[in-house]
């Protein structure tokens, strides 16, 4: 039987710094990862290049994360985006903000070198990581631990459980960790897939894949009441809407949701009014070419046009009052019913997990089972785009091994 003072499960961010910061308190840790490696979650974040936090301070940082922010006040401000910083730089790898987007990455934009800086860190502590390891049933027998796998019995008085959720399968976050977290005693909120495309009936924009727009209003309704309203950049693939301020808005769809995209920034009334004034000036002016203001792209200027059944060459005063109103509900105020979001394949992250509710958000204790602590995307919270899930994974990680206490001997 091996023993040390902490099993941390899951060698992603969240088990990484905990490992770590337990380690540098003097805890005898073992990392166990179920992977040929550790860090496969890291290596895809950022497409690659590893986007690690964003601009801001704690404060600005929770309502990034829903109504479940406040849980992360403590980790936020015991581990700040400034001190991740701080640590990647005092370990020899600098973040370079990226200025126009506030994300923050490693300045050879490789996750590669962040999965090695971390490995490179947890080995120069002395932290065990075990590799390829399946974990087959936990126990908790008096006051320690009991980890069993195929080959070997782990004991420890400590245990971190940061398997990840159920998102990019294919890196290894399966939902393992909820059926471990389950048979400990905790409460699971259903697992559902988050910063993910929003698939819509009636999808007309299938020419215009690669179509972006940077700030638009995006806004989701259910039952005419608005579920939540955010400005953000939009995509269009050749199936659904994408880009940051989609994905961000996703985590809050719910059965029966409609979606709304207004993509010039005015409102219905607004715009309905600037165009009847404008062919009071000049009705001879061609829609198309009056539409240009906007800075629509002319690809899609076609398709809201053909969408409306109104003639490219159309002149203002030609346009009737029923096209009229039929254009500027395209582009302001057009509600789309929502079919459904991506699937956890597409999403990056996971809302639902252990219930906050059964832990402490001071220490990231189970509240049900001393010496459990559980970090990262496990726990029902998940964040917006730009580096905050990772961030809050690290601080939740620094929390825990922070908390933990060395065994007697």
């Amino acid at each position: 039987m091996k023993e040390f003072d902490l099993i941390v499960v899951g060698g992603g961010p969240s088990g990484i710094f905990t490992a770590i910061t337990a380690a540098e308190n003097g805890l005898k840790v073992a990392l166990l990862e179920k992977n040929k490696r550790i860090g496969n979650k890291i290596l895809v974040a950022g497409s690659g290049k590893c986007n690690l936090t964003h601009t801001g301070k704690p404060k600005e940082f929770l309502d990034k994360y829903g109504e479940n922010g406040k849980f992360l006040k403590e980790a936020l401000n015991k581990f700040s985006p400034d001190m991740l910083k701080e640590f990647f730089d005092k370990n020899g790898l600098p973040l370079v903000l990226v200025e126009d987007s506030g994300k923050f990455f490693p300045e050879t934009f490789s996750s590669l070198d962040v999965v090695a800086l971390l490995k490179k860190k947890l080995e120069s502590l002395k932290v065990q990581i075990l590799e390829n390891i399946k974990i087959e049933n936990i126990e908790k027998i008096d006051e320690e631990f009991l980890i069993f796998t195929k080959d070997d019995t782990f004991k420890c008085k400590n245990l971190s459980l940061a398997t990840g959720g159920k998102s990019y399968p294919g890196v290894g976050t399966t939902g393992d960790g909820y059926v471990m977290a389950k048979s400990l005693g905790h409460k699971i909120i259903p697992p559902k897939p988050a910063l993910t495309p929003i698939f819509v009936k009636d999808y007309f924009f299938e020419e215009l894949s690669g179509i972006s727009f940077q700030n638009v209003k995006i806004t989701l309704w259910k039952e005419n009441k608005k579920i939540i309203e955010k400005n953000g950049p939009v995509l269009l693939t050749h199936t659904n809407f994408s880009g940051p301020g989609i994905l961000d808005n996703s985590r809050f769809v719910e059965n029966d949701s409609e979606l709304e995209i207004n993509y010039i920034g005015q409102s219905y009334e607004k715009f309905n009014k600037d165009i009847i004034e404008e062919t009071n000036k000049d009705g001879k002016k061609i829609l198309k070419k009056y539409l240009h203001q906007y800075f629509l792209p002319e690809r899609f200027i076609k398709v809201i046009l053909s969408k409306a059944e109104i003639k490219e060459d159309l002149k203002l005063a030609e346009l009737s009052k029923e096209k009229r109103e039929e254009l500027s509900k395209l582009l302001t105020s057009n509600r789309m019913e929502i079919t459904k979001v991506g699937n956890f394949e597409m999403a990056m992250v996971t809302k639902g997990g252990v219930a906050l509710e059964e832990v402490n958000p001071k220490t990231m204790e189970s509240k049900k089972i001393s010496g459990l602590y559980l970090v990262g995307e496990i726990l029902d919270i998940d964040g917006d785009t730009g580096g905050y899930n990772i961030q809050a994974a690290c601080s939740m990680g620094v929390l825990a091994g922070k908390s933990m206490k060395k065994k007697e001997r």
